[in-house]
Parts: C-alpha cells; sequence; structure tokens
C-alpha cells in the first residue's frame, strides 16, 4: 500500500531544500515543468493525493539525487 502522505511531505521536503517558494501553485508549476507532467498532476502528488506510477517516482527520486524507497516512505 502506498504511503501517499509521507511521500507529499518527502517530495515537499525535497523541493524545500531547493529553495522552491511555498505557495503550492507555484511548487506545483516548478514540479510540472521539472518532470514534464500536467500541473493538475503535479499538484496531486504534492498534496498526497495521488502516489506516482513506478517511472515517475523514479524520475523525481533522480531528480532530487533521494532514493526511491525513501522517497515513497518504504524507509
Amino acid at each position: 500500500m502506498p504511503h501517499t502522505k509521507q511521500f507529499a511531505e518527502r517530495l515537499n521536503h525535497c523541493l524545500d531544500e531547493t529553495g522552491a517558494p511555498t505557495p503550492i501553485r507555484e511548487r506545483a508549476a516548478i514540479l510540472s515543468k521539472m518532470l514534464d507532467l500536467p500541473k493538475q498532476q503535479a499538484w496531486a502528488l504534492l498534496e498526497g493525493q495521488q502516489f506516482p506510477n513506478k517511472d515517475t517516482l523514479q524520475q523525481i527520486a533522480n531528480e532530487f539525487e533521494v532514493n526511491t524507497d525513501w522517497l515513497s516512505g518504504d524507509k
């Protein structure tokens, strides 16, 4: 079972580390451009309403140089 809320917290932490602005609208726009995702999907990931598929999870982990297990909340 995916840890959707924990994933969202860790994704937001990664964005914090890059100095991304706090407003969700701006974060969603940044994430959307970074990963070539629709803004609505980026918003859902950031809000913990959606868990990424395997490829998107790996893409996010690569972008932020973190482990997929950590990012997904498995560790």
